[in-house]
């Protein structure tokens, strides 16, 4: 039986030991991600600082990653030039005053000073360095880190918890930063203070394990109850441990991936490309240590086998591929220092289709995904149709917004998100460069396009107050104005519906999509949009011209486009009027500063737009939407009749009937039907 009060927290004698000796295997992940790790130790210890010449971050956003690195690497194979740098990189961030543990320049650093989220990270850097490479100190340097932590991390994370009464991913990251500082000092008084929080910082997650910031934020959060939780189990496995249930999380990871391919601008690797709704990066993973920590530490066998999937799939194919700078920022992820001593542990990978999740789905926090097949051709993303929210923040004008991907291919994409301080944040957040509606109120004779956009455009409300906490536990929760109108699959035939009126105000009474998909080539979207007087409705398509390849050309009412191995011919069945594109920005992920790899370029995103010609209070206007390989479009038509509308190749043949506002019908070129219909309030599909 292992002493623990002598070992380290994060590495014990027993992982260390499989650890020596698998790195003797080549062919052992353990041995790939072992020398993955000492080579970007040491090219950082060959720069003599922390921080090397090509650094685009400033040191707060890197000093959590680059540390523990070292570290664990270090407790594995110590060396003298590591011990150095270590030594050197440590002590100069402990000796920096309070104000600088504050965290930069943009932070508040009013007095009494208050942590921030940097303030977390060095907490995070700095404990595992005590944790794992102490023997690199003197005593009295010992001393030093300690008082730090303690004067400098635990004090200033725990004022922030003290004065901030709401729900969100900062206050994970500020409990973890005290919480990890605490476990390796042994201080037993301010763990056990600190421990209501764990559950507390789990609320911010909706019941079914999304969250209702993004993909980003939710595992931003869940890393940093991942060391939290790693250092209580490891240091006081004696204590009734804080519990951490994230089965449904891992669902909503698994689904919410798209594929993995390489990406203009970040190197020849394949790369993964996600649902990034909200902040979220569209080159989204999850961390590799909260996938590794999830597969070991679950009790859930389906969890963690998706959790290893996970890992499998998006890290241990590239276990060399960075950037690695903003890894603990949680916006361009990676694995960390956890990921070795947690791939000691042997777990069998399941995939989601082993997993049996469903291919048409839908989580509380609005997001909803249908596929044609796991590793089919076809995925679309929805956001709209959530539940109350039990935490939120960094949301965009994205309400029955969605992604369309086909091949391979974002053909309808998120604007995404990059630096928060660029003047452009506000409208990459906007409705209009989302694939949703915006209405005109006023439109006056206007003689140029772009002129449109400069009249009094209605859309969505996107700022929310957060959800409070009172008496230790999340108040009441946050509702967005949108709702789940169905999420059914039957066969071949799948439906979503949400209705998100209430997102823009007065004078819109009603704004429901329904997206109807058929086998893996027809896509019919049903818009009912009613408003207490005449408005002009416009509809936004943001078209991926992320890496320059996309085609594109309109005949009428109808727009084709083309990228790479994927195409689509996007028929509108309203009365608009169509525009030439606007240039949009399209951005690959979050950097803390301006004009960054990741952030996109006039022109990434093509945003296309049909107009009303005559203001209404209501309608319903259907789009059809054929996907295909390039060279198959031509054969794909709409024909719009009394009957419906049917959208047709020489092979495949589908046809929408709108019976009335609460009974649509979908029909096969074989004569099957499936109905949508309202009963009970409720929508179903029935296949008749």
């Amino acid at each position: 039986m292992e002493d623990i009060s002598k070992m380290p927290v994060f590495l014990s004698n027993t992982e260390k030991t499989i650890i020596l000796e698998e790195i003797q295997n080549e062919q052992s992940p353990i041995s790939v991600f072992f020398w993955a790790l000492q080579q970007r130790v040491y090219k950082r210890v060959a720069w003599g600082n922390l921080l090397g010449p090509e650094a685009t971050t400033i040191w707060w956003h890197s000093v959590a990653e680059y540390l523990s690195d070292a570290a664990i690497s270090y407790a594995i194979q110590p060396t003298p030039e590591l011990a150095e740098w270590i030594k050197k990189e440590t002590l100069e961030v402990v000796r920096k005053s309070a104000y600088e543990w504050v965290g930069p320049e943009f932070r508040d650093h009013s007095e009494p000073f208050t942590g921030h989220l940097e303030t977390a990270h060095i907490c995070w850097g700095i404990s595992v360095v005590y944790d794992l490479a102490k023997q690199a100190f003197s005593a009295a340097e010992q001393v030093e880190i300690k008082t730090a932590l303690r004067d400098k991390g635990i004090k200033l994370c725990q004022e922030w918890i003290c004065k901030n009464f709401h729900l969100a991913n900062w206050r994970s990251i500020l409990f973890s930063g005290a919480m990890v500082s605490a476990v390796v000092l042994e201080d037993e008084e301010t763990i056990h203070a600190l421990l209501p929080e764990f559950e507390l910082c789990q609320d911010a997650l909706q019941d079914d394990g999304s969250y209702g910031e993004s993909l980003q934020y939710a595992n931003y959060l869940l890393l940093a109850l991942t060391f939290g939780k790693e250092a209580i189990l490891r240091k006081y496995s004696n204590l009734k441990q804080p519990v951490f249930d994230v089965h449904n999380t891992i669902n909503w990871f698994a689904v919410s991936m798209f594929y993995t391919k390489p990406l203009e601008g970040w190197g020849g690797t394949p790369r993964a490309r996600a649902a990034n709704f909200n902040d979220s990066a569209a080159i989204f993973r999850p961390s590799g240590d909260v996938l590794l920590h999830i597969a070991a530490r679950s009790n859930n066998e389906i969890e963690k086998g998706l959790a290893k999937w996970l890992f499998d799939t998006y890290y241990l194919p590239v276990p060399q591929q960075g950037p690695h700078d903003l890894a603990t920022l949680g916006m361009r992820n990676d694995w960390g220092f956890l990921t070795l001593p947690l791939l000691t542990y042997e777990v069998k990978s399941i995939s989601p289709e082993e997993a049996h999740l469903p291919l048409t789905t839908s989580f509380s926090n609005g997001n909803a995904f249908v596929r044609d097949e796991w590793n089919g051709k076809t995925i679309i993303a929805i956001n709209g149709g959530s539940e109350p929210l039990n935490g939120l923040g960094h949301l965009h004008g994205d309400l029955n917004s969605f992604i369309l991907v086909h091949n391979n291919e974002r053909l309808l994409a998120d604007p995404g998100h990059s630096c928060y301080r660029n003047i452009i944040h506000g409208l990459e957040s906007s409705s209009q460069t989302h694939n949703t509606c915006t209405f005109l109120i006023e439109k006056e004779s206007l003689g140029l396009q772009e002129d449109l956009a400069k009249a009094s455009l209605l859309e969505q409300k996107s700022v929310f107050p957060r959800r409070k906490i009172v008496n230790g536990k999340g108040a009441e929760k946050v509702e967005r104005g949108d709702k789940r109108l169905i999420c059914a699959k039957d066969d071949v035939v799948s439906v979503v519906g949400a209705e998100v009126g209430k997102a823009y105000g007065q004078p819109i009474q009603g704004f429901s999509r329904f997206w109807i998909l058929a086998g893996s080539h027809v896509l019919f979207i049903v818009d009912q949009i009613s408003a207490d007087y005449p408005v002009t409705t416009i509809w936004n398509w943001v078209v991926n011209n992320r890496d320059r390849q996309t085609q594109w050309q309109k005949e009428k009412t109808c727009l084709t486009v083309t990228k790479n191995q994927a195409g689509m011919k996007l028929f509108h069945g309203g009365q608009g009027a169509f525009s030439y594109p606007v240039y949009g920005f399209l951005h690959d992920a979050y950097h803390p500063e301006p004009h960054q790899l990741g952030e996109g370029k006039s022109g990434d995103a093509l945003v296309f737009r049909f107009t009303e010609k005559q203001n209404a209070a209501t309608r319903t206007v259907i789009h059809a939407i054929a996907l295909d390989e390039p060279v198959l479009l031509k054969n794909w038509d709409l024909q719009t009749t009394e009957e419906g509308y049917t959208l047709q190749s020489d092979t495949r043949k589908w046809t929408l009937k709108i019976n009335d506002k609460n009974w649509f019908s979908m029909v096969s070129g074989h004569g099957r039907r499936w109905d949508i219909t309202l009963e009970n309030e409720k929508f179903v599909l029935k296949r008749i």
